[in-house]
């Protein structure tokens, strides 16, 4: 009787600590480690402002082919515009210039 009240004494003292201490080391590695840790975070914010400076790239495009859109305007077409459209297509030159095709992209 006495050994079983001894072995159950030491049993509860040192298996309630060391469950206590597993499922903090677990929730602790998760917290840092895990799927949505602090290192998942930073990688996410890093993933974040990549994608914003592509968005801004693409902004910044999209704005410039817009404004050559409203210069080609049925109404009123700019003539700058269009000479360049027209010697890009037909390789045209005044006196003293070259032209040199370039290949699509």
């Amino acid at each position: 009787m006495r050994m079983r009240r001894r072995v159950s004494q030491t049993f509860s003292i040192i298996i309630i600590p060391a469950i206590c201490f597993a499922v903090t080391f677990y929730f602790g590695y998760a917290g840092i480690f895990g799927e949505r840790g602090l290192n998942a975070w930073n990688e996410t914010r890093t993933e974040l402002v990549i994608a914003n400076h592509e968005l801004d790239v693409i902004r910044a495009k999209r704005e410039a082919l817009q404004h050559r859109i409203s210069l080609l305007d049925d109404k009123a077409i700019d003539p700058d515009l269009l000479e360049e459209v027209a010697r890009a297509v037909l390789l045209e030159t005044r006196q003293g210039e070259v032209a040199v095709p370039r290949p699509k992209p």
